[in-house]
């Protein structure tokens, strides 16, 4: 039985040949190993494919059943599988990834740049199984599973991507630091479908310390003043905004670079184009991350204005642009600003979603919670329950077919929805928003509605619990964390209660993470 199924893996192989030989285009000896050729001729065999992707019809199950993406010609490559994978990354991932907002990057910079870079094709390919994994299966907890076939390929063109990269890790190619924050990017996304929270945000991390060190050796400090300056400028912007979001999730905001923690004004008194009011919208989305974060660094009790000054001016400084930021928006909106078609208008309503969010935010975040405090936000909460709505409907007007986008890599309605489940006191509200939650399986960014769906849940079941005993208890529960354990089989919820005489009291729950979750 054994050799029959050598024998078998064998002639898998026979027709394809060795990656070496197939990138030199030459006949293939397929030594086991390594074959004869490269022995031969001194070169560096690269070894057999022994991971593949079954053809539709061929494998057993859904794993293996492949929607089939036609590549064409162009398509860079070494096998089949490949130049499969890369198209499903131009017809699928791309317009799902910026389904939000468009953006130069990915038809200016990371396709063209596959056709020279191996580190970023297999990447490229690496990312698109993942994603075609992820939809095949209607979007569920992101989580590594190496007895699935599409993730166990995607891991073997993502090791071979960072080999790729490492061997070029001292040349002096001046294209080389592009080479590498597009890797970091796709890295980013890649970890995040395996559910490696701390692998995506180290890669973030060592791509946002390459920007900075480009801008420190940049003529007049100003980073990205060479050709290509749109493209560049859209991978920055990608970078950071992953950044803002990433602070939620662990990345040390004094080891973070980039962010600025000072609030400038954004100037002008109108925005021209959907792109000028996101950017400044950006800057202060960043500035507020970092006041929370600084905010959240004190104890639960002492997070109050009166007893920490300088983020209390940091705080109504905020208050006030965000303010001028809405004034701005709403005369733009109806003297200058052009919207180009549905997508532009779906932006405009995310851009609304998260001043409103954040606004929320920034004016909580120095305050000790009184019962009824959040019921002045409810009007606030409808608003954004409302244009969660209108995003999520959006899509399925646009595309006809009542399908939504399961990959976006920009921040969307999870955060805003999850607000509502956690903040709101509208019960009714509270449900709406965690249904929204639940119907519309997708990533964004670092985001994972699945997860925070999860958290959303156990957060109103808390709720539920304490009411019984005391309608207003609710809000002596405070620092709700959600971990997931390192091999994926349950999260902890972390939170912590208060009571008048008892001080802060740390509570715990473990929460069994099934496939169906």
């Amino acid at each position: 039985m054994a050799s029959q199924t050598r024998r078998k893996v064998f002639s898998r192989r026979s027709r394809t040949g060795c990656r070496t030989c197939r990138t030199r285009r030459i006949k293939c000896d397929e030594t086991p190993g390594s074959c004869r050729n490269c022995a031969t001729a001194g070169w560096k065999c690269e070894g057999y494919d022994v991971v593949r992707l079954v053809p539709p019809g061929k494998g057993q199950g859904s794993d293996t059943s492949l929607t089939l993406y036609q590549p064409s010609q162009i398509c860079p490559g070494e096998s089949p599988e490949e130049r499969r994978g890369f198209a499903f990354f131009m017809t699928v991932t791309v317009p799902n990834m910026t389904g939000f907002f468009d953006s130069c990057l990915w038809e200016n910079l990371i396709l063209p740049m596959s056709h020279s870079e191996r580190a970023v094709v297999h990447a490229v390919v690496a990312l698109a199984a993942l994603h075609e994994d992820l939809q095949s299966r209607g979007a569920p907890l992101s989580r590594e599973n190496l007895a699935n076939r599409r993730q166990k390929f995607a891991l073997g063109q993502y090791g071979r991507s960072l080999t790729a990269l490492n061997e070029r890790r001292y040349s002096q190619d001046p294209k080389l630091r592009d080479v590498i924050l597009a890797c970091c990017l796709l890295f980013v996304t890649i970890d995040v479908l395996r559910g490696q929270y701390d692998s995506a945000l180290l890669h973030l991390k060592h791509g946002l310390a390459s920007i900075e060190e480009e801008r420190q050796i940049s003529s007049g400090g100003s980073g990205f003043t060479t050709c290509r300056t749109a493209v560049k400028q859209s991978l920055l912007a990608t970078m950071t905004r992953l950044e803002t979001q990433s602070l939620f999730f662990g990345l040390d905001p004094l080891i973070s670079a980039t962010l600025s923690f000072s609030v400038n004004n954004s100037g002008g008194s109108y925005f021209k184009t959907l792109q000028e009011a996101r950017r400044a919208l950006d800057k202060l989305l960043a500035s507020s991350v970092r006041l929370f974060m600084a905010v959240y660094e004190l104890p639960a009790r002492a997070r109050v204005a009166n007893l920490h000054p300088d983020l209390a001016d940091t705080q109504n400084d905020l208050m006030a642009q965000l303010h001028e930021f809405a004034q701005q928006l709403d005369w733009s909106m109806t003297h200058s600003l052009r919207l180009e078609g549905p997508k532009e208008r779906r932006g405009l309503d995310m851009v609304l979603l998260h001043h409103i969010t954040f606004s929320i935010l920034v004016e909580i975040s120095l305050c000790v919670e009184q019962p009824s405090y959040h019921d002045r936000y409810l009007n606030s909460f409808q608003r954004m329950m409302a244009l969660s709505r209108e995003i999520s409907q959006s899509f399925k007007n646009e595309n006809g077919s009542g399908t939504k986008p399961t990959l976006l890599l920009d921040m969307g309605i999870i955060p805003s929805l999850f607000l509502i489940c956690w903040k709101c006191r509208d019960s009714n509200l509270k449900h709406q928003a965690l249904d929204a939650l639940e119907e519309w399986p997708h990533r964004e960014g670092l985001w994972d509605s699945r997860l925070l769906t999860i958290f959303a849940r156990q957060i109103i079941q808390l709720e539920k619990e304490t009411a019984s005993d005391d309608p207003d208890a609710w809000s002596q529960i405070q620092d709700h964390s959600l971990e997931v354990s390192d091999d994926q089989s349950y999260a902890i919820l972390k939170y912590q209660t208060y009571g008048p005489g008892k001080g802060a009291r740390k509570q715990r729950r473990v929460i069994p993470l099934d496939e169906e979750t």
